[in-house]
């Protein structure tokens, strides 16, 4: 592939704008006629999001009072209009099946994204404007078993309505954080200092390449979200102490791959999140329940679910340790899963795959579900 068509980062690539609050708030009034009356930048590894407040008492249109999110997309993602196309029509489309999600806006081109150059190189960007979800992401809060049931069943629901899309430009378009890029994880080892660590994360991609690359062949494709990621779960109070899931955030990772890839993050990220009173390796039971209610996957998927739980897991710990080393001014959003990570990959990658099926066959039956692991 010549590096015009490359979609994957490379080592050293810097690929995230450069673009402070003033200057997003000048563009949204110039791409979409917005007066923004506050701007605050959220997380992202490599590209610029922001929560645009406006004001809503001038115009005729009707304005959102919660705001806007502006996205402007890294440099090596921008290249690609036609997958960006293919993510908008992709997010309209789980909207009308029922997913709650960010939706596009057009801007005054009436179009539901630009090109931009914005700073003094020679790179574009693409930016587009979201509609704002109230809510709550994942991060931070008590996990329990019904709520990350509740969250596996709808991420079922979204995989369900997604066997009804099909665009050919997410066919070719792999992301680093895809997880059929495992294998390249070895470019990116130079990041960690400790040779332990990098031979755990070796070993993870050897076992991957072994069980899951020589059968991609026998596993169920279509068109998944790619990053159901705390981050990109929202959530909403349904009682003083609990939360029920509201929907999905950021298509960004969207393409066409491997069905138990979708399930595998999910679950990789209730692992990460468990409390200290929880097993974790139970409490992801409990949203494999959830999506296996409404999306059933043969035992051919199902027998690869925990080496791609562990291949999220080492993706996570390499690419946060490499952006850190890179963007030193991100590290708290980039490492936040560094200690609890190494620490999970080490205990999970020590325990059978008889052991682990066991346990979520357990969970299974309690919702009266029966599958093969095996």
């Amino acid at each position: 592939m010549s590096d015009k068509n490359r979609t994957v980062l490379n080592p050293g690539e810097k690929v995230q704008p450069e673009l402070n609050n003033k200057e997003a708030s000048r563009l949204v009034q110039r791409l979409y006629g917005l007066s923004a009356i506050k701007v605050e930048e959220l997380n992202s590894y490599d590209d610029k999001n922001f929560h645009i407040h406006v004001d809503t008492t001038s115009g005729d249109i009707k304005l959102s009072e919660e705001g806007y999110v502006l996205k402007i997309l890294n440099s090596l993602d921008s290249r690609f209009s036609e997958a960006i196309d293919a993510q908008n029509h992709l997010i309209l489309h789980v909207a009308k099946h029922g997913i709650r999600t960010s939706c596009p806006v057009p801007n005054l081109c009436n179009k539901l994204w630009s090109l931009e150059q914005l700073d003094s190189s020679d790179s574009k960007y693409i930016v587009r404007l979201f509609t704002f979800i109230p809510g709550r992401v994942f991060v931070g809060i008590r996990y329990t078993a019904s709520l990350v049931h509740s969250v596996g069943k709808l991420a079922g629901k979204l995989d369900a309505a997604c066997l009804e899309f099909y665009d050919t430009a997410f066919t070719d378009h792999k992301r680093i954080w895809s997880l059929t890029e495992v294998p390249k994880l070895t470019k990116f080892l130079t990041c960690l200092k400790e040779e332990k660590k990098r031979q755990s994360v070796l070993s993870v991609i050897k076992q991957f390449n072994d069980s899951v690359v020589s059968n991609y062949s026998k596993l169920k494709t279509g068109v998944i979200h790619g990053d159901l990621s705390d981050h990109n779960i929202l959530i909403t109070p349904s009682s003083p102490d609990d939360y029920e899931v509201a929907g999905f955030l950021d298509f960004g990772d969207a393409t066409i791959a491997y069905y138990v890839f979708e399930i595998a993050i999910l679950m990789c990220y209730v692992l990460l999140g468990a409390g200290e009173q929880d097993d974790p390796v139970e409490l992801a039971g409990h949203a494999l329940a959830g999506y296996l209610s409404e999306f059933p996957l043969p035992a051919m998927d199902l027998s690869v679910l925990k080496i791609c739980i562990s291949a999220r897991l080492v993706q996570s710990l390499v690419m946060g340790a490499y952006t850190a080393s890179v963007q030193p001014g991100n590290t708290d959003y980039v490492l936040n899963t560094q200690n609890k990570g190494w620490v999970l990959l080490h205990e999970f990658c020590a325990k059978s795959d008889s052991e682990v099926f066991d346990s979520w066959e357990r969970i299974l039956h309690e919702y009266g579900l029966k599958f093969d692991f095996k």
